[in-house]
């Protein structure tokens, strides 16, 4: 019997060192490959994310690396389902890419929770408040986020849009908002948005909710408390459900104001936020940058907030209250829609 086991231990040996040796060479051809690998990983299907990463690709498609087939880059899309997302997010770790770019702050965090070794160069992008996301970044500085993990804050202008609304109407003192309280982009926004609204004299009606599904209902709830307005800032759960949130707030005959320029064509009134196309293009003029080889310990964790105003004129006249738009406000509108 001997005889036998040693040929065969032999032989189980030598297949071993083979697949060993092949499986180094695989890696090896990956290491060495001039082709980077790019995940662009997004939370969900907003308007803010789309235009976030139609930015960041139409930067990244147009550079010299990409046109001469030195970049790949994979999409994907959790649909706004956080088990999704932690799945896509150990696929794209364990897929061993160059670099991913999240576009949220959902998105930053499932992405920083499934690459806390480093494994792979993590940028981000879209992200309110990138040092309460809890993810190891402790201020803006280049050396206060860890050595994978960079890229740049996008503070929604809360206090700007706020501004504009006691502008249209010096009378408003009472302004209602549901957001979600899980969102910790949703809470920065808030936390703001409660010390502008003492400075104006302006009472904060707050409801929360946890699910798409709850927003409607809370918005009327808010609205029956004789609010004047509704406001929104950056929230992933409260936003999908606008055009909802709008309707409960037309029931009340009151406007809605948010963060987000593109919610105007939903039917809310004033839309202070950011240019997001922009902060996609800077983002990818980021990862290029990395690509060439500029090292992360050089990078600031800056708050790029290039600021869009659309103005909805034919829901301002259908509100109750006096609700005009001096010509101050007009001047610096980027779209009026009539």
């Amino acid at each position: 019997m001997k005889q036998f086991v040693r040929p065969l231990m032999f032989l189980v040996a030598v297949s071993a060192i083979l697949l060993l040796s092949d499986l180094q060479n695989r890696k090896g051809a990956t290491r060495n490959s001039d082709k980077t690998r790019i995940a662009v990983f997004r939370f969900n299907s907003n308007q803010i994310l789309e235009e976030t990463e139609r930015g960041l690709l139409d930067k990244i498609q147009r550079s010299e690396p990409f046109t001469n087939g030195h970049i790949e880059i994979r999409k994907y899309n959790a649909e706004g389902d956080m088990p999704t997302a932690n799945t896509i997010a150990r696929n794209i770790v364990s897929e061993k890419f160059d670099i991913v770019v999240s576009i949220s702050t959902p998105g930053l965090q499932v992405m920083a929770n499934a690459n806390k070794d480093g494994e792979i160069l993590h940028v981000f992008c879209a992200v309110t408040d990138p040092v309460a996301a809890g993810v190891g970044i402790t201020g803006p500085g280049a050396g206060q986020h860890p050595a994978h993990l960079v890229g740049i804050g996008t503070f929604q202008p809360v206090e700007g849009v706020i501004r504009i609304a006691k502008q249209m109407n010096p009378d408003l003192k009472k302004m209602g908002v549901v957001w979600c309280t899980s969102e910790t982009c949703s809470e920065a926004c808030v936390k703001k948005a409660r010390v502008i609204c003492k400075e104006l004299g302006i009472e904060l009606v707050e409801m929360s909710v946890e699910t798409v599904s709850q927003v409607y209902e809370a918005a009327l709830a808010v609205c029956s408390k004789e609010v004047e307005a509704l406001w929104i800032g950056g929230d992933n759960v409260v936003e999908p459900a606008i055009e909802m949130y709008v309707g409960a707030a037309n029931k009340s005959r009151i406007p809605v104001f948010t963060n987000n320029p593109k919610h105007a064509f939903k039917g809310s009134l004033a839309n202070l936020g950011a240019n997001y196309f922009e902060v996609g293009q800077t983002t990818g003029t980021m990862v290029l940058s990395l690509i060439n080889g500029l090292p992360t310990n050089q990078i600031e964790i800056k708050n790029i907030e290039p600021e869009k105003l659309y103005i909805n004129d034919a829901a301002r006249k259908r509100m109750k209250g006096n609700w005009v738009i001096p010509d101050g406000l007009l001047a610096r509108t980027d779209s009026v829609i009539r």
